[in-house]
């Protein structure tokens, strides 16, 4: 094809088909999506007890929805198609149906049946003849309890899974469009954009593609299925936050400290596979002032996190130091090129397998991303919440996606695994257990 077809044909692209393009660093995520990986995220959000379950009523909740469509813009689009030459592009459709969208399902094995539907709900690609988002209220979902110390649930409690597809934002941005269903009404701070010059933005880029072909290969085959494994934990901030203080370390590198752990100690086999070392891809965002929040606002850096089974004193420094040289701007700045203008270059079909090539199981064996969440208690149709748990997709063929977010006062845990490879309920008591004794062992430095 011609240079002047190709840009009659971008020509096009802009000016005969109806809608919004869909950015490539979004697209990035319809590109990759599998019938084992479905790409949506969101959040499993557990409320207080209420005696008057109408609080929390399909109708109620669909209202909510209804009263804020003006600020959620993808609620209200769904996707057309990409051809061979043109884009995928968001249209808007005429009238939404809501029964597909907002239902209520009852659970009666309290918080096991309530991770079973999340899981069941990952495993699920959404119809893309609609657009990409669903809540899920849930009945009877039990009391919330340590992984460490179960108890018996009390059945009336409610529990509410929204997801997102991950066309529509990264987890950030599902953090910031579910803030619009909450009350009071917040407003995160927007990290400061930094400030380049062209030749500067130029330079770190070469210089970070350099850095990122260095990196090479995850190594390590891992069994894989199309199930899907989900559990929580529920760690205190103010421990984390401490245990980070004092090593002189990130809250995200004590998460990754613990997660390492949690695989090295209970699947040493595992460890031995991967050759004592796991290869996690962890979002930096990029996302400053005036980022709307429907799109996808970070950059993975790919760190490789020992699994050798040293004691969780050292492991945390040493995670500390490796994911400094790894977060070097040159690095951020590159992967988000790629994503964001690489792949605008590019005709879908090429585009589409680079996508594929990426993102999976030769290059990365899991996923941690640490997301801020509100530092206050809110609620949703006058129901207070109690905590927060991030819902991450996997990528094809990795095993691992853990999300961690800040809420009040506590740092909620997602863990969504394959489970061909790794116990998703293991890794989250054993991450609540180390974590206590980081907490309570005066011993530990």
């Amino acid at each position: 094809m011609t240079r002047a077809a190709v840009a009659a044909g971008r020509a096009g692209d802009r000016t005969s088909h109806p809608g919004l393009v869909v950015p490539s660093c979004d697209a990035f995520f319809l590109h990759v999506e599998t019938v084992g990986a479905a790409q949506h995220l969101g959040g499993l959000v557990m409320f207080e007890p209420t005696s008057d379950e109408a609080a929390l009523s399909v109708e109620r909740v669909r209202d909510v929805v209804r009263h804020e469509l003006e600020r959620l813009p993808r609620f209200r689009q769904r996707l057309e198609p990409a051809t061979r030459w043109h884009r995928a592009r968001w249209v808007d459709v005429p009238v939404i149906d809501w029964t597909s969208h907002i239902s209520v399902r009852r659970c009666p094995d309290g918080q096991d049946g309530l991770r079973r539907i999340v899981a069941e709900l990952a495993e699920t690609p959404m119809p893309r003849d609609r657009p990409l988002w669903q809540i899920v209220i849930v009945r009877d979902a039990g009391s919330e309890q340590s992984s460490t110390h179960p108890s018996p649930g009390r059945v009336g409690r409610t529990a509410m899974i929204l997801l997102l597809h991950h066309a529509v934002a990264d987890g950030n941005g599902a953090v910031l469009q579910a803030l619009n269903l909450l009350r009071p009404r917040i407003e995160l701070p927007s990290p400061p954009a930094p400030a380049r010059g062209h030749v500067r933005l130029t330079a770190a880029t070469i210089v970070g593609l350099a850095q990122l072909a260095a990196d090479g290969g995850a190594g390590g085959q891992l069994a894989t299925s199309t199930r899907r494994d989900f559990a929580t934990a529920g760690l205190d901030l103010a421990a984390v936050c401490r245990a980070a203080s004092t090593r002189q370390v990130r809250v995200t590198d004590v998460v990754l400290a613990l997660v390492a752990e949690a695989v090295a100690d209970t699947h040493p086999e595992l460890s031995i596979r991967l050759g004592g070392r796991l290869r996690v891809a962890v979002p930096q965002t990029v996302r400053g002032p005036g980022t709307a929040a429907e799109t996808n606002g970070t950059a993975a850096v790919m760190v490789d996190v020992p699994i050798d089974g040293r004691p969780i004193e050292g492991l945390i420094a040493e995670v500390g130091r490796r994911t400094a040289r790894a977060r070097t701007p040159s690095r951020v700045v590159a992967s988000r090129f790629v994503t964001a203008k690489g792949l605008r270059a590019l005709p879908e079909p090429a585009a589409a397998w680079f996508a594929r090539t990426v993102y999976g199981r030769h290059f990365l064996h899991a996923i941690v991303s640490n997301m801020r969440g509100s530092p206050v208690p809110l609620s949703m149709a006058g129901v207070r919440i109690a905590r927060v748990y991030p819902i991450l997709p996997l990528a094809p063929g990795a095993p691992l996606a853990l999300g961690a977010l800040s809420w009040a006062g506590s740092l909620g845990i997602g863990l969504a695994t394959d489970p061909a490879s790794l116990d998703a309920h293991a890794l989250a008591a054993r991450m609540e257990f180390t974590l206590s004794r980081l907490a309570t062992d005066r011993s530990i430095p």
